[in-house]
């Protein structure tokens, strides 16, 4: 009996030795792929770049979302234009919407239930660098909305995920946090 059981252990560790092989491969691979991104992905010094801060990336990506603020602030859907065609958003309501098209159709029935153009305005927008090519801009952001003659919108975080795609940002992803002021003790 002793003996089979030392057999049926080596089996086991024989057949389970690729597993572990490919397990450890898999771990190694990840951690590899982290470094690389600690390494190359964010330059030293500063990770958060507001408007001015003269990285020329980070000034790109602000003068891109602003095209964006602008043309919303100013109750149209040409802010549309710097999204990919497959891009995603989660709108302060928590409705998560997939692609351009169908984000598009959302303003147009949006824009369609307000009674008079809605005011947003944006501030404290930061960028951080992932890559030359990949950033994540975060921001405040207050929207002036009537509907039926109800106020709604009010105080939101909001944030993006932005690509460059032909020397052009575009952005990916995109969401609005509303602020809920907690009661004081």
């Amino acid at each position: 009996r002793l003996i089979f059981m030392e057999k049926l252990t080596q089996v086991y560790l024989i057949r389970h030795s690729e597993t572990l092989k490919m397990k450890n491969l898999i771990y190694s691979l990840l951690a590899v792929v982290f470094f690389s991104i600690l390494l190359h992905g964010q330059a030293p010094g500063k990770v958060w770049y507001g408007k001015g801060s003269g990285n020329a990336q980070a000034e790109a990506v602000h003068k891109a979302l602003m095209s964006v603020v602008d043309d919303f602030a100013n109750g149209n859907s040409n802010g549309w234009k710097i999204y990919t065609d497959d891009a995603t958003e989660i709108d302060p309501n928590g409705n998560i919407t997939f692609g351009k098209k169908a984000m598009l159709d959302a303003w147009d029935a949006f824009m369609k239930m307000v009674d008079e153009k809605p005011k947003f305005t944006y501030s404290n927008v930061l960028v951080r660098m992932l890559t030359n090519d990949i950033a994540i801009a975060v921001f405040e952001t207050s929207a002036d909305i009537k509907i039926k003659g109800q106020q709604i919108g009010g105080k939101a975080k909001g944030s993006a995920v932005l690509r460059k795609h032909n020397g052009v940002w575009k952005i990916e992803f995109d969401q609005l946090t509303p602020e809920m002021p907690m009661p004081e003790n």
